[in-house]
């Protein structure tokens, strides 16, 4: 699992729209490791991030389907889920994801439930794709501290088809409910 999760772009196998029930099934596929990080990434030797995934973590967090408002980690209690304190590019995820915004590598996005996200599945978690950070900014979030925030852009590719949303699932939903009712 440890060599194909730090792949970028796709992972072999796993087509854009792939869903889970869980964050460790997802692990498995190698499309987002982490059980718990948002971010999956290196920043030693400008290696850069693999993939992210939303899933209601941060409050600062613009999800518009083909454009992502990401901040990155730390700064947050562990046990409220509150920001206490400013992040930095320093170290880590947040570093990882720089790199990505100066190297252009495509990242990995896999959406997690949240009722609040009209994007985001309605259980489980969903693979959406590559997106290219296209701007890294640190910034004053919504608590008012500094927060390292990403631009990140889905890339285009030939045959890719649109983000699922909460209405065209619903939408979905109906239209097998009349095909059995007939």
């Amino acid at each position: 699992m440890a060599a194909k999760s730090r792949t970028y772009g796709h992972i072999p196998g796993v087509p854009v729209g792939t869903t889970w029930t869980s964050r460790k099934e997802c692990g498995k596929s190698g499309v987002h490791s982490p059980i718990q990080a948002g971010i999956h990434g290196d920043s030693h030797d400008n290696h850069g991030a693999f993939s992210i995934c939303l899933s209601g973590g941060y409050e600062d967090n613009v999800d518009s389907g083909e454009t992502i408002i990401y901040v990155g980690a730390g700064g947050q209690d562990p046990n409220e889920g509150t920001q206490i304190a400013d992040q930095t590019f320093d170290t880590g995820p947040n570093k990882a994801l720089l790199i990505s915004h100066e190297t252009k590598r495509p990242v990995r996005v896999v959406r997690g439930a949240d009722e609040n996200n009209y994007y985001a599945p309605a259980k489980g978690y969903r693979y959406d794709g590559l997106y290219i950070v296209q701007e890294a900014a640190l910034t004053h979030g919504k608590k008012g501290y500094m927060m390292c925030r990403f631009k990140l852009e889905r890339l285009q590719e030939d045959g890719l088809k649109p983000i699922p949303t909460k209405r065209t699932l619903t939408t979905d939903k109906m239209k097998r409910m009349l095909r059995r009712a007939r």
